[in-house]
């Protein structure tokens, strides 16, 4: 009797497990599956729009992980899905404007930066499953600026003095980092935005900068 209620116990959990699998493997509950929130504007995504099918079978995914454990393979295979790099994220996001592309960080001039921020991957400031706009910290500029000289710098306290001073957190207040904001660059500090809206906007919010843009997204690689 007890023999044959555990074993319809386990049958049923069996059951359950199967349907919930099936369940969630719907592309109209994907919702339920992601890691985190969608960062601002990815809200309407689907899943499989950034996370393509990995190669191989699942038992040959097993098996090539295995291998790598076993010191036989020099790289993790990716597993169910393949883990989205900065491709993706250019597909839809490239700007032939912008002032900080990334495959420029991959330059050896740039080899001490990346240890610092890997500014060579968009994810390293724009982490995805966050819910926010960037996921960096604002002083990141000190890492290639350190050097930053202007002649006939036009802001009433220059450059130079405001590094000496190690105020990398206003640069942001001036400067967009990808160059798509169409505006005037404040030529006084005082005039500069203010680092709670930089951070607000950062977290989600209103656009200080500008609400127009010499690009805007276009979702190329999905296009027909």
């Amino acid at each position: 009797m007890i023999k044959k209620i555990m074993f319809n116990g386990y049958l049923l959990g069996l059951l359950v497990s199967i349907l919930t699998i099936l369940v969630l493997s719907s592309s109209y509950l994907h919702h339920f599956r992601v890691a985190g929130e969608m960062n601002i504007g990815h809200e309407n995504l689907v899943c499989n729009e950034c996370h393509e099918i990995a190669e191989g079978s699942l038992r040959q995914q097993i098996q090539a992980n295995i291998s790598y454990l076993l010191g036989q393979r020099q790289s993790l295979a990716s597993f169910n899905f393949k883990l989205p790099n900065s491709k993706d994220c250019l597909a839809c996001h490239y700007r032939e404007n912008d002032k900080h592309p990334i495959y420029r960080f991959n330059e050896p001039r740039f080899s001490e930066a990346r240890k610092s921020i890997k500014a060579q991957f968009c994810v390293s400031c724009h982490k995805e499953h966050t819910g926010l706009r960037v996921t960096s910290k604002v002083d990141n500029c000190q890492h290639c600026h350190q050097d930053l000289t202007i002649k006939n710098d036009p802001i009433d306290i220059s450059h130079q003095d405001l590094i000496k001073l190690k105020n990398w957190s206003s640069c942001l207040s001036c400067h967009d980092f990808h160059g798509n904001h169409i505006m005037q660059t404040p030529t006084k500090v005082k005039n500069r935005l203010e680092q709670y809206k930089i951070h607000q906007y950062m977290q989600g919010e209103k656009d200080p900068y500008s609400d127009k843009k010499y690009n805007t997204n276009k979702r190329t690689r999905y296009e027909d």
